[in-house]
């Protein structure tokens, strides 16, 4: 390796800002960003060149930050926050992060970020949020995919979003996706039964 590369790659591993911001600002962003606290990652802009190899890292990063401040204050028991407040940006930053380097941890953290972010939203933007969901939850752990399809199934069913037998086809389908015995599959069990035509009781 070349001293200038040595020197580099020691600096951000190190955490050596000051070189590291002279060589490559993006590697001494993640070098500063591996001991900072969620609400300075979340603070600081991210500004990364396309195609290079940091980005992907510092967008997940970003992601874990933000979902990590989303989630702090979050009710015992409960799903989601009780406030959209970082989830856009972990959606967002998850995303990014996926689109540079496929993974399915991060696109367990999108499907779940952006659930909890339609939760918030008037019913057409909660059913495009519900819709980029599923097509994270498409690429998320085997294990987690299946709640992440369950919940966006409660969104999209419900009557003020889509035709009623849609909603129908769209709750049959996520109650078949949630785990056995889970609270999704008690509510869509619930949501089936409540649907003119459904035909099903919970």
């Amino acid at each position: 390796m070349k001293p200038l590369l040595a020197l580099l790659a020691a600096g951000a591993v190190a955490g050596c800002a000051p070189v590291a911001a002279v060589l490559d600002p993006p590697l001494a962003q993640l070098a500063r960003w591996e001991r900072a606290s969620p609400e300075a990652i979340a603070a600081e802009p991210l500004s990364c060149p396309p195609g290079h190899p940091a980005c992907a890292r510092l967008h997940a990063r970003r992601a874990e930050a933000c979902l990590s401040l989303a989630f702090r204050d979050r009710a015992p028991g409960a799903a989601c926050p009780g406030s959209d407040a970082h989830l856009a940006c972990a959606a967002e930053h998850y995303a990014a992060a996926r689109a540079l380097a496929p993974h399915p941890a991060l696109a367990d953290g999108e499907a779940q970020a952006r659930l909890c972010r339609a939760a918030f939203l008037p019913p057409a933007e909660a059913a495009a949020e519900a819709r980029l969901a599923l097509a994270a939850a498409a690429a998320a752990p085997p294990e987690r995919a299946g709640r992440w399809r369950a919940r966006a199934a409660l969104i999209l069913s419900r009557p003020a979003i889509g035709k009623e037998a849609e909603a129908c086809a769209i709750a049959r389908a996520g109650r078949a996706a949630a785990p056995p015995g889970s609270p999704e599959a008690a509510d869509l069990a619930r949501r089936i039964a409540s649907l003119p035509g459904c035909g099903d009781t919970p």
